[in-house]
């Protein structure tokens, strides 16, 4: 009954809109965690900021990575 009136195809159309909004919100999201990694580097000196700054930018690849995944669903 679903398929016969086109109802699924929409119903896939508005989820593949939600994630990828919900993906670009992440991405957003990443883009101020590395703003703010990268300002607390700069005002606490110490080992493991290094670390600290390649996790955010792994981060915001990943979350491209993510939106990419999201467009070919």
């Amino acid at each position: 009954m679903i398929n016969y009136l086109g109802l699924e195809n929409y119903f896939l159309i508005f989820i593949k809109i939600f994630f990828i909004i919900f993906s670009v919100l992440n991405l957003i999201f990443s883009l101020i965690v590395v703003k703010q990694v990268t300002s607390m580097s700069k005002d606490i000196n110490d080992k493991f900021n290094f670390i600290l700054i390649s996790f955010s930018y792994l981060y915001v690849i990943l979350s491209i990575l993510l939106i990419l995944s999201m467009i070919a669903l």
